[in-house]
């Protein structure tokens, strides 16, 4: 039972023995606390947001862009915002890593490829999101199983009492997918597919939803009728952290309370293993991964090289599985699982060893390329010594924003002798503002030092940052995180010059 203050109690009684005028009714009523206060929704899932917020840290995960479809209901009965629940969870998802940035499916575009067509208009260097991310309510199946039980007693003619019980099992679905924008096709084995069981006793005054994941079973209890929105939001935010998690290849599970030894689990990471081995994208990862970790010091380009062998026999002999440079599905696994063990002095390196490739002898070079009348401008980028390079442009509203690395390229790698260039063949160009230029500058580090950086540098590619003004903080804010000075390179570049 609530109890009410003794001021709100006191207004009531004035209110009942002289009613207000309306005007001052209307005042009384506005001023009136609520009878229940407002509590922010925690799932079953909350803490696995947040564990996935984790994961994208430690995994060194950014740089993800994704535009979320309306998720109809196909069913038609059920009335729920799931593409909203859907933008919740990805929010709290990135609340530190900032890893994924959503594009919110507006209203002025009814299906992906209407918004997509139209998105190179909306950002200053016409990019688009990578990803696609498209499902529905695929199903609600009610009363799959009624029960119920009816009893009484009668006395004589006139006394009588009677009691009844009943339990209703409703079945609820969602299918949620994800799509390449660029072709407009399905990635495979990335999908997420989920049903949860509602059981409604009695008038529907208490409900529970029940449905199982990998061998676990996660149950919620629900009061009056809301069961069935629910029940919806706890299926969308695990189909997040599952899609999520199968798009990034990323040990989802641990953050829903498994690991390896669930053979479902088990069955996923050998798809994972033999799928990246066939498509030529495991060496690739496990550069990028044995970089990160701080084994690897070399480009991610797929290539097998001495230094990728070494890095892996050290790795292998850190976790007590011998020092062999083999990569194989024992391996992957425990790769995957964690936790990272303690990284060498030196990691592997085919070219100038760290030591000489330092700051102070790198030396980047910025040079023009003419582009086609409306293509707007690009340039190459060259260093004399290994190096990990980081390029921001300055847009025609006066913020910066970085381009390289990018969504489109996301090794921040450049060796001696290569040229890079951007914008290139990847999926953007650097429109001139209201001057006529486009003002760029690319910052070398003798080591990869972006998943360090603090939050002002912290923000998606092609994103404003709000809270540096110029080039000269983010090389400031860059030199602080590499202990020394970085290389600098800039330039106004100018179309057809």
């Amino acid at each position: 039972m609530t109890t009410k203050p003794l001021w709100l109690l006191a207004t009531l009684t004035l209110a009942a023995c002289a009613p207000l005028p309306p005007k001052q009714q209307d005042v009384a009523a506005a001023v009136a606390p609520p009878q229940t206060r407002p509590q922010r929704n925690v799932t079953n899932f909350s803490d696995a947001l947040r564990c996935m917020d984790k994961l994208y840290i430690s995994y060194g995960v950014r740089d993800v862009s994704v535009v979320i479809e309306d998720l109809s209901d196909s069913t038609r009965k059920v009335a729920a915002g799931t593409r909203d629940m859907m933008m919740s969870a990805l929010s709290d998802q990135t609340r530190r890593s900032r890893a994924i940035e959503v594009s919110a499916f507006g209203q002025d575009a009814n299906n992906a490829v209407a918004f997509l067509s139209n998105a190179k208009n909306r950002t200053a260097f016409n990019v688009v999101p990578q990803y696609n991310l498209r499902g529905s309510i695929s199903q609600l199946d009610e009363g799959v199983l009624k029960r119920q039980t009816d009893g009484g007693v009668s006395v004589g003619s006139t006394l009588g009492a009677g009691a009844s019980t009943s339990r209703q099992f409703n079945v609820l679905g969602l299918d949620v997918a994800m799509a390449d924008t660029e072709r407009l096709t399905l990635l495979p084995g990335v999908v997420s597919k989920n049903l949860t069981t509602i059981v409604k006793e009695g008038d529907a005054l208490d409900a529970q939803a029940t449905f199982s994941k990998i061998g676990i079973n996660f149950s919620t209890s629900f009061q009056r009728t809301d069961g069935t929105a629910q029940a919806l939001r706890n299926m969308v935010e695990l189909s997040s952290v599952e899609l999520f998690g199968r798009l990034l290849k990323l040990p989802y599970w641990q953050c829903i309370g498994t690991d390896a030894k669930n053979p479902e689990v088990r069955d996923e990471i050998e798809d994972w293993f033999i799928g990246m081995e066939r498509g030529g994208e495991l060496t690739a990862y496990f550069q990028t991964q044995l970089r990160n970790r701080g084994f690897y010091d070399g480009p991610a380009d797929g290539r097998v090289t001495p230094a990728l062998r070494q890095a892996v026999a050290t790795y292998r002999n850190a976790l007590g599985m011998g020092d062999t440079p083999a990569v194989d599905l024992a391996f992957f696994t425990v790769f995957l699982e964690g936790p990272f063990p303690q990284p060498p002095a030196v990691p592997a390196q085919d070219a100038t060893p760290r030591s000489q490739a330092s700051a102070g002898n790198i030396a980047l070079a910025i040079e023009p390329v003419p582009l086609p009348a409306g293509a707007g401008v690009g340039f190459t980028l060259s260093s004399n010594a290994p190096a990990y390079a980081y390029c921001y442009a300055r847009t025609a509203a006066g913020k910066l924003q970085r381009i390289f690395p990018n969504r489109f390229d996301a090794d921040p790698r450049v060796e001696p002798g290569q040229s890079l260039q951007l914008p290139g063949n990847q999926g953007f160009k650097l429109q001139p503002g209201a001057n006529g230029t486009v003002p760029v500058a690319c910052f070398g580090a003798p080591r990869e030092i972006y998943n360090d950086i603090p939050a002002a540098l912290r923000w998606g590619d092609f994103q404003d940052l709000n809270k540096v003004a110029d080039f000269g903080e983010v090389q400031r804010i860059l030199e602080a995180v590499a202990n020394g000075p970085v290389a600098v390179a800039s330039r106004e570049l100018v179309p057809g010059k």
